[in-house]
């Protein structure tokens, strides 16, 4: 089965933080949709990718 992006997820986009990591704040990242979303669920409401929860790297 193929992912898809629908245009569903603008509808749980997350709002922007200053000057902070949008995942300590409970916000995840599709990586298909290339968007933040609030949701509770492991999977992304408009493709259903799972969703990533933590950064890739750190900063240096």
């Amino acid at each position: 089965m193929g992912y898809s992006c629908k245009g569903v997820c603008n509808d749980f986009k997350g709002e922007k933080i200053p000057n902070g990591s949008r995942y300590l704040y409970g916000q995840k990242r599709c990586t298909l949709c290339s968007i933040f979303l609030m949701v509770q669920s492991v999977r992304c409401p408009c493709c259903g990718a799972l969703l990533r929860t933590n950064p890739r790297g750190k900063k240096q």
